[in-house]
């Protein structure tokens, strides 16, 4: 995930990013992903162990409530033949850095750490973004289809996050629809929930924006809603 030079592109994407936020119902829907039992909530942070520099099979069931199937053999090398290599890695990380403060050694060095996670295979885009975030939740953010679509710009979703959130003004607006049940969530983790709600085409975000008023309803009745809600 390789930090370039902030550009038009950027600066465009971060400008419509920072226009979702102004969604009328935005903040009934964040607080209804963080209420109802249906989501991950807080618990895709909170859950079990989650040492600072070491992967766990805490870390790897909560990132699995984030609609990541992990496959036997990736689990047995992350737990086991290559855990200590990539504990290493992890810990030339800074755990008390934001994504807005990172520099370019600190981009270089979560290169090298995305670089080994996604050489191994049956490790994609979604699920290695999600596991650094879930062991940088401050520094990392999640990278999946909808953030990739939302954001638009290939290959610079984090230059845009990053861009969008050097901007005082845009994080006080995130900061704004903060439901007090999350009170512990990350700046980072707030604006993943905000794009699932706002560009998500699944049923359960369908689901969440109908029932806070948003634009968009879902196709599915509630008994398919809860079958089909991803935390994610």
């Amino acid at each position: 995930m390789r930090f370039l030079r902030s550009d038009d592109a950027v600066r465009a994407a971060a400008r419509r990013l920072e226009a979702d936020l102004s969604a009328a119902g935005l903040g009934k829907a964040v607080a209804a992903y963080y209420t109802d039992p249906a989501f991950a909530g807080m618990t895709f942070s909170n859950l079990g162990r989650n040492p600072r520099d070491e992967i766990t099979a805490d870390d790897l069931l909560a990132v699995s409530l984030l609609d990541i199937t992990w496959r036997p053999e990736v689990v047995r090398i992350l737990l086991g033949s290559r855990q200590r290599e990539l504990s290493a890695l992890l810990a030339t990380l800074p755990g008390d850095l934001d994504l807005w403060d990172a520099d370019d050694e600190v981009s270089k060095r979560i290169d090298v750490v995305w670089d080994a996670l996604v050489a191994i295979d049956g490790i994609g885009t979604a699920s290695a973004t999600k596991l650094l975030a879930r062991k940088r939740p401050r520094l990392c953010p999640i990278s999946d289809h909808v953030v990739i679509k939302a954001i638009g710009v290939p290959q610079r979703t984090w230059d845009v996050l990053r861009c969008l959130l050097k901007d005082q003004a845009a994080r006080d607006r995130v900061e704004a629809l903060r439901p007090a049940a999350a009170a512990d969530a990350t700046l980072l983790r707030i604006v993943d929930v905000i794009l699932w709600i706002t560009h998500s085409e699944s049923a359960a975000a369908q689901w969440v924006r109908e029932g806070a008023g948003m634009a968009g309803k879902a196709r599915a009745s509630d008994g398919v809603r809860a079958a089909e809600v991803q935390a994610s």
